[in-house]
């Protein structure tokens, strides 16, 4: 088990509600690391927050409810709901610059968000991060995707799109019951 996965499922020890946040831009290559896990996520069924709190009823073998938001390049615009929903937990998923090899993986703690998250977006994740802990009282962490190429019109390198499906596997393993 990588370190990020041991950090995740440390954090998600007596979480009963978490929300998803992928971020990144879908035509700069890479940069579309957290909207490519969320819509994942979202195509096996964790939902995207339709239910009129903005959570969806669990299915019945999931332990944690969960709502996943493609929030792209303005995840400030998805604010609003997580400070009505109250999850115990938000994760932003994110492609970053950590200086090491494409398609690695690794748990963020907000205040390092800042200077590893790719700027693609309007706003610092460390800033939306507190902003987000002090409107909603949620903990607030990020999983963060080492990107090789930001380019215009380009898809996500192969690293990148193992690392993508990798994390969903995670993710889902945690979130899912066996049985």
């Amino acid at each position: 088990m990588d370190d990020w996965q041991e950090e995740f499922n440390k954090a998600l020890a007596g979480v009963k509600s978490l929300v998803v946040l992928g971020v990144g831009n879908e035509i700069m290559g890479d940069d579309a690391a957290g909207v490519l896990v969320a819509r994942q996520l979202r195509k096996i069924g964790m939902r995207c927050g339709d239910g009129p709190s903005g959570l969806d009823a669990p299915k019945e073998n999931a332990k944690i409810e969960v709502v996943v938001y493609e929030a792209g390049t303005t995840p400030e615009n998805f604010t609003g709901p997580i400070e009505r929903i109250r999850p115990d937990l938000v994760l932003i998923i994110d492609a970053a610059d950590m200086g090491r090899p494409v398609g690695e993986v690794a748990w963020l703690e907000p205040e390092r968000m800042g200077s590893m998250m790719h700027g693609t977006h309007t706003m610092p994740l460390s800033f939306l991060a507190e902003y987000i802990r002090r409107t909603s009282g949620a903990g607030v962490a990020a999983i963060g995707i080492q990107a090789g190429r930001i380019n215009m019109d380009s898809g996500p390198s192969p690293e990148v799109a193992r690392a993508c499906n990798r994390i969903v596997q995670v993710v889902k393993q945690a979130i899912i019951s066996d049985g």
